[in-house]
Parts: structure tokens; C-alpha cells; sequence
């Protein structure tokens, strides 16, 4: 009779221990996506083309998108997909550096492990090694690696110097047209404390057409639909935002009116355009003139709003009407009712323009007034919003240019918070490497093993931005393993190949290179808590799976 632990778990389930059948084999399962991504990073990594289970192309170099579109099955290699998700949820970039460490970190236990350490010496050596990396990027005073190089983010060639290194990693070539696009974006609407910088004031508005170079900024929120109504512009507006039809309340339960004439039946008539009258007034009288709803409006509706000159949009997107609202201030009403003063929205300008061949609504924020005054009330505070108008022949490139442009805001955003920059093109990576190596050279325990190790897995990133940029890189990292020992920390890989001196780094500082180190410093953090969690994990336990019909392939016949 066995006593294993398949004999107390029902029929069907089935476990995994040990090394060889657990640890093992959910590092096997994290390298296998590892291998899918790490291609992808730096300015000359390679896109994956992604047609997911609704038949959507997906063309990216996004680690958490390709993560995520794949739909990783394995429960440790979704380990690592949550982990690039919760470092795009909160910086947004520096995902394909959380897969590609901890991928890495992984690999180079599963060989200490063969050769005879346990996992507990792998563990504290890991997380020794991640405690000196933070301490050191908390020490702005003695670390040489961090920088403060632009001191005014208020200034647009500062601000697109400090993201075009982002938009690099994910849109080689149009880098610098991108950055001062984000740049003069951002500008417009960084406070005077940039730290209350919200990234909601940048929007995206794709529109198919020509080129990547053709996109432009608009000072407003663009709304791809055209009035329902006869009123094509408004300005000075105080708006009230509805995710509800704009029309009459009706009663729920089924009436009966008998008509002896047809006076009846035009009192009848009469007596709903008095009501529908009498609310828009209401409207009106209250200086409200623009409404938005999520729903449709009624005839009647768009005729009274035509007869007190209120502007009627319709956004049939409930997540486009939620930002709507939130970039001009407004509350999401949910009944046909006047709102509150205080959960109105106000913008300077809503007109019609022209973008290609599509006409769309801006609500536009012009500057040139800061409220809009409403009758018989004090005034409402207009907000920044500001536009990016994405142009791509596809809507594939579109899609992906745009998840660029979102990573440079969150650039922004971070470097707003947290003006501290480290070395880029690999330089901080390789620095931190060879003082680790030091560091591990001291330590009499078997903690140095994982801790050579630690360092080796960071020497990953500037060996892949030598690979993917085609360059010999055994040699490469030969050179910078060379000058980072003599101390020169902001030696990086330079992609585009040696230079008249057949030199195949960079000064970084020269060529303004620099990533941020909040963004860096919590990638990093991932990456080791997301490794160490994988290999605290030394049995797998899997039910047997619920049943009823698989869900359905496209082209399969109905099951039933």
C-alpha cells in the first residue's frame, strides 16, 4: 500500500518534488519565456509577432506584452509574467529587464545547484547581493554612478534627453522625433512642483495614415465622434458627463392611455416636449453647455439642446468616457438629473478639427484662460490635458508606438518624483557587477558563490546590447570588464559599432545615456524577489482540472 502524498489526494492530481522534478523544472519553464524576450532589449532588440486566441496581431518588444499575449501556462513561469506586470503597473518600462534578470538569476542557481549548494546559501547570497545594490543607490553622496543631469524638466530638451533612451529600447529609429513629441507634450502640463505630475494629462489618440513623423501634439482631449447635435463649437465650457441615455425617466411597469380626439393625442405629445423643455432649460439656466453621455440621446433631447445652444457628444466607450471625464474634472453622473456644482468638468474650447481624412471633437485647454466663468457661480478651474496624435500606416504599429509613448510618460512621471539618474547602455548594469564581484571575493561563506553569480546575471544586459546590436561581444565585455576595474563607471556599449578608434564602448555621460534609478533600482528588486520566490518552491501540487467543454477553437462547430 503507498503511503506517498498521492494517496490522500483525490484521483487525479497529480505532485512534484525535489530538485530534479520541481526546482528544476520550474527553472526549465521561466527560461523558456526568458528566451523569448531577452532578444527584445535594447535599441536594436528584435519585435515579436504575437497572433493571440482572437486572432489579434500583436507586433511588440514590450516584455509584459509579449508575457501577457502568449498566455503562459506554467505556474512558475507566470511568476515572472506578474512580475513584468506589476513593474509596468507601477513604472511602466523596464519590463524586459525584470524577465531577463530573473530568467538569468535562475539559470545561474540551477548550475550552484548541480554542483552541491542548497537553496537557503543561494537565497541569502542573492538577497545579500540585492541589499548592497540598494544601499548604493541610496547613497547619493558617495555612489559615483548616480547623476542628477537634468535639473529642469521644465525645459523640453532636457525632458526629451531624459526619455529617449526609453523610447529607444522600443522604437530604434525614431527616437528622437518620439522624445521631443513626449517632451512637448509633457511640458505643457508639468506643474510648477513636478512631483504632482499626473500622467492621466497625457492622452493618445490613434489615427491610421500615413507616418510615425506625421503625429502631432494637441493642447486638448481629442474624442474621435462628431456632435449629435446642430451646435458644432463651444467655448468657456462647463460640462456634465452621463453614463446613462440622455432621456425622460420612465416607469418600469406598462401603461394604458385611451385617447377620444386628437387634441388628446397632441396633449399627450405636448405635455413630454414640456418636460424634455423644461430640463434642458433647467440645464441651461445653470450654465451648463456641453453634455456627454455614454449613451444615446433622445430626439427630443438633441432638439431642445439645438434650442439653448448646448453641445450633445456621445462617446460609446465606457473606459473613453471615464477619462474624458477625469482630464476635464468631471464626476461620472449615472441618472439624467442636474449634477452637482462640484462634479462638473470645464475645458476652454470644444470645436470640430480635421486629422487626416477623420473629423474628431478636441476639448481644448488653449492657456489662454485657466476658468471658465459660469453664470450666478464662482469659477470652475479648467485642467491640462494634453493630446499625442499617433500616424501609422498599420494599426499594429500604432498600437505598439503607443505603448511606447505610454512608457515614456511613466519616465516622466518617475523622473519627476525621483530626479536621480544611473549610467545607461549597460554601464550601471556592469558597475554594479564588478562591485559585487569584490564584495563576493570577501566573504568567507558559501554565500560568495550565489553572490559571483548575482553579479555574473547582471552582466547579462550589456552582453545582450552587444548581441543584438550584431557586435563581437565577447570582445565588448572584455573592454568594459577592463575600464569598470579601473574605475571608469560610466563605460557602456556602444551599438552602433566602434568607433575611429576601435573602441566598442562609450562615455555614457558624453552621449547623455542615462536610465532612471527608481525605475532601475525596483526592476532589479523584482527580478530578485521573483527568483527567490521560484526557488523557495520545491513541490507542485496540480488538481485535475474542472470539467464541462473546453472553450472553443475558431472555425470548431458548436459543441451542443
Amino acid at each position: 500500500m503507498s503511503l506517498g502524498s498521492s494517496s490522500m489526494m483525490k484521483v487525479g492530481t497529480s505532485s512534484y518534488s525535489g530538485l530534479e522534478e520541481a526546482v528544476f523544472k520550474n527553472i526549465e519553464a521561466c527560461m523558456q519565456l526568458v528566451r523569448i524576450t531577452r532578444t527584445s532589449m535594447g535599441p536594436n532588440g528584435l519585435s515579436k509577432m504575437i497572433l493571440n486566441h482572437l486572432e489579434k496581431l500583436v507586433i511588440t518588444k514590450n516584455a509584459s506584452a509579449i508575457a501577457t499575449e502568449i498566455e503562459v501556462n506554467h505556474p512558475a513561469a507566470k511568476m515572472l509574467v506578474m512580475a513584468a506586470q506589476n513593474q509596468a503597473l507601477e513604472y511602466g518600462d523596464g519590463t524586459n529587464l525584470v524577465v531577463t534578470l530573473a530568467g538569468e538569476l535562475l539559470d545561474r542557481a540551477k548550475d550552484l545547484l548541480e554542483q552541491g549548494l542548497v537553496v537557503a546559501d543561494i537565497i541569502a547570497g542573492y538577497e545579500r547581493a540585492l541589499r548592497h545594490i540598494l544601499n548604493e543607490l541610496d547613497s547619493s553622496s558617495t555612489s559615483t554612478l548616480i547623476h542628477r543631469p537634468f535639473g529642469d524638466l521644465h525645459d523640453k530638451k532636457q525632458l526629451a534627453l531624459a526619455i529617449k533612451p526609453a523610447l529607444a529600447s522600443k522604437q530604434s529609429g525614431y527616437e528622437d522625433f518620439l522624445s521631443e513629441l513626449v517632451a512637448e507634450a509633457c511640458v505643457q502640463v508639468i506643474p510648477e512642483d513636478p512631483r504632482s505630475f499626473n500622467p492621466e494629462s497625457i492622452r493618445i489618440a490613434k489615427v491610421p495614415g500615413k507616418s510615425i513623423t506625421d503625429s502631432f501634439v494637441v493642447r486638448g482631449f481629442v474624442i474621435p465622434t462628431l456632435p449629435r447635435g446642430a451646435v458644432q463649437r463651444m467655448q468657456s465650457c462647463r460640462i456634465a458627463v452621463y453614463g446613462c441615455a440622455i432621456e425622460l425617466d420612465r416607469t418600469e411597469t406598462k401603461g394604458t392611455v385611451l385617447l377620444q380626439s386628437a387634441e388628446e393625442l397632441l396633449d399627450l405629445s405636448a405635455s413630454e416636449e414640456k418636460a424634455m423643455d423644461a430640463r434642458i432649460k433647467e440645464f441651461a439656466d445653470n450654465g451648463i453647455n456641453v453634455i456627454v453621455s455614454q449613451m444615446s440621446f433622445h430626439d427630443l433631447a438633441l432638439h431642445f439642446c439645438d434650442k439653448y445652444n448646448i453641445l450633445a457628444v456621445k462617446i460609446g466607450s465606457k473606459f473613453e468616457v471615464r477619462r474624458f471625464a477625469k482630464s476635464v474634472g468631471a464626476a461620472l453622473n449615472m441618472t439624467f438629473r442636474i449634477p452637482e456644482k462640484e462634479k462638473l468638468g470645464a475645458c476652454s474650447e470644444m470645436a470640430i478639427e480635421e486629422i487626416g481624412d477623420k473629423q474628431v471633437i478636441v476639448a481644448r485647454d488653449n492657456g489662454a484662460a485657466d476658468t471658465a466663468n459660469v453664470p450666478g457661480d464662482s469659477e470652475v478651474s479648467c485642467r491640462d490635458i494634453t493630446t499625442i496624435v499617433l500616424r501609422a500606416a498599420t494599426q499594429s504599429v500604432l498600437n505598439d508606438v503607443s505603448i511606447a509613448i505610454g512608457n515614456a510618460v511613466n519616465v516622466v512621471k518617475a523622473a519627476c518624483s525621483d530626479d536621480r539618474f544611473l549610467p545607461g547602455a549597460g554601464a550601471a548594469e556592469m558597475a554594479m557587477a564588478t562591485q559585487l564581484h569584490a564584495l563576493a571575493s570577501k566573504e568567507p561563506g558559501l554565500q560568495q558563490y550565489s553572490m559571483h553569480a548575482y553579479a555574473e546575471a547582471l552582466e547579462i544586459v550589456p552582453r545582450l546590447l552587444a548581441e543584438t546590436a550584431g557586435l563581437p561581444a565577447d570582445e565588448v565585455m572584455t573592454e568594459m570588464q577592463s575600464k569598470h576595474v579601473q574605475g571608469v563607471d560610466y563605460t557602456g556599449v556602444n551599438v552602433d559599432g566602434a568607433d575611429e578608434s576601435g573602441a566598442w564602448t562609450l562615455n555614457t555621460s558624453a552621449a547623455q545615456i542615462y536610465d532612471n534609478l527608481a525605475i532601475k533600482a525596483w526592476a532589479i528588486r523584482m527580478a530578485t524577489d521573483t527568483a527567490c520566490n521560484v526557488l523557495r518552491v520545491d513541490v507542485i501540487v496540480m488538481r485535475k482540472q474542472a470539467g464541462g467543454p473546453k472553450p472553443q477553437t475558431p472555425g470548431q462547430a458548436e459543441w451542443n
